[in-house]
């Protein structure tokens, strides 16, 4: 069953609007949600979007004009030294469908095994030719001209979403992530200028990652502060009410792979009753 404004990902039932906009909650309330196509396990959703207090949700955005000129000097070095040791450009992806592939599969080496993609060469390029990015940037190291990190990007209306963002990790101390951002931060000034703003998603619960404390750092993205709703189906509601008392004792079990899953479920859940 389609159910307007909603989809199904990863066991989730999620919003297909941007973060900024009122979800339809109708679905979530006759529980028509339950029947969407994929069989959702939990609804994620959020409400009061960049409320302007902390709260212990958030979005990671961009919703004003890069000046490079206000950053400490150290970062501006940075910057820099990713601008000269990489040209970023738009790029056709089918055509540089085997160097995303190669570029892509190096950067899942560095994931933790608990949560490493598993990538098949033939999905991986016919998937390409497939891609709905409004753009895709190419990262050309210097020396040689190859590939060396890429980004994708989506937009709908005033918001502009990182959907990928993947690099070499060889070549992340040369600066590639920054090279990337900066571009696409040039090249979209006047949409931030215009009231758009540019988002990395939201708050990790899963994932170890550092990328928007970086960005925050180096780019002047910041967090959009909103409030987090989650719902979950039976018996898995039953399952996190259990578990919930003991998720201390459970984090310090995080190795293991069914157990990690539980820990996400059981930090958002942290996070859900922390509004109430």
């Amino acid at each position: 069953m389609k159910i307007n404004g909603w989809k199904y990902y990863v066991h989730a039932a999620i919003p297909t609007l941007p973060p900024h906009i009122e979800v339809d909650e109708t679905p979530v309330n006759d529980g028509s949600i339950w029947s969407l196509d994929g069989g959702p396990i939990l609804v994620r959703w959020t409400s009061d979007w960049d409320c302007g207090y902390e709260t212990n949700w958030w979005y990671c955005i961009k919703d004003t004009p890069f000046d490079i000129s206000t950053l400490k000097s150290k970062r501006r070095y940075e910057i820099n030294k990713g601008n000269k040791n990489f040209s970023v450009e738009e790029i056709n992806p089918t055509k540089f469908s085997e160097d995303l592939f190669r570029v892509t599969s190096a950067a899942y080496e560095t994931y933790p095994e608990s949560y490493r993609p598993n990538i098949e060469h033939n999905s991986f390029i016919a998937d390409v030719s497939n891609w709905k990015f409004i753009k895709v940037y190419g990262a050309f190291f210097t020396e040689n001209k190859e590939l060396s990190g890429y980004a994708c990007l989506l937009k709908d209306g005033v918001y502009i979403n990182f959907a990928v963002l993947k690099a070499v990790p060889e070549k992340e101390k040369l600066s590639v992530n920054a090279a990337i951002v900066n571009k696409i931060l040039i090249d979209h000034e006047e949409f931030l200028k215009n009231g758009g703003y540019i988002c990395d998603g939201s708050r990790s619960i899963q994932h170890e990652t550092a990328f928007q404390d970086y960005l925050e750092k180096y780019f002047e993205f910041r967090k959009a502060y909103c409030r987090l709703h989650v719902i979950y189906k039976q018996p898995i509601k039953d399952v996190i009410t259990i578990a919930y008392p003991f998720r201390k004792l459970l984090s310090k079990m995080d190795g293991i792979g069914p157990i990690k899953k539980v820990n996400a479920l059981l930090k958002m859940e942290e996070i859900n009753r922390s509004f109430k």
